[in-house]
């Protein structure tokens, strides 16, 4: 259970065996606990912060409360706390995740995004629909693959639009509301 700083360094197979065990181990504990976030008490005082954005963006994948990060945040540190993994494979790890939980909020499917080459990777239409949904209609909440959403018959596919025409206003192509009093709509029903 500890962690090693030492040469020498993991092979690139002992490396690339623990990344995916680390993504297939954090999206199943990530998709349990972002179910139980969506509970009316705790979506009402926890997770509606960072469902604050209906249509998010990248620098929104990590706003949320405090006690969401530490929450969600252990299904992140569980898998190299598990293996006692070298140093290198951790921080490769969190960029990793960092980078997949930015391309999730950003709002485009991009042609090089990985969900246009593994069938199970939810990418950013994947979240982005998720987002939209009041918090009891909601699904689609796996972190990273769809496998657990798909097992729960809660997942829904939606398309995106494309990323090569930046000269459009996308917010047009979906029936979103756009002003503040959206969300605070979805907070009074909420409450009730």
């Amino acid at each position: 259970m500890g962690m090693r700083s030492s040469l020498p360094l993991p092979s690139w197979k002992v490396v690339s065996t623990q990344i995916l065990f680390y993504f297939i181990l954090e999206d199943f504990i990530f998709y349990w606990g972002h179910r139980i976030l969506h509970t009316k008490w705790l979506y009402k005082h926890v997770h509606s912060v960072h469902h604050e954005y209906a249509t998010p963006f990248g620098l929104t994948s990590e706003y949320a409360h405090p006690a969401e990060i530490l929450f969600l945040g252990f299904a992140t540190i569980v898998g190299p706390a598990i293996t006692g993994s070298h140093l290198i494979t951790l921080c490769l790890w969190m960029v990793l995740r960092v980078l997949e939980t930015v391309e999730a909020h950003c709002g485009y499917h991009f042609p090089l995004s990985l969900s246009n080459f593994l069938p199970l990777y939810g990418g950013a239409d994947f979240h982005d629909y998720h987002h939209r949904l009041l918090y009891t209609k909601s699904g689609n909440y796996s972190s990273t693959f769809v496998y657990m959403d798909c097992y729960a018959f809660l997942y829904k596919k939606t398309d995106l639009p494309q990323s090569d025409d930046y000269s459009k206003d996308f917010s047009k192509d979906f029936d979103l509301p756009q002003s503040d009093d959206f969300i605070k709509d979805d907070f009074s029903k909420a409450k009730r």
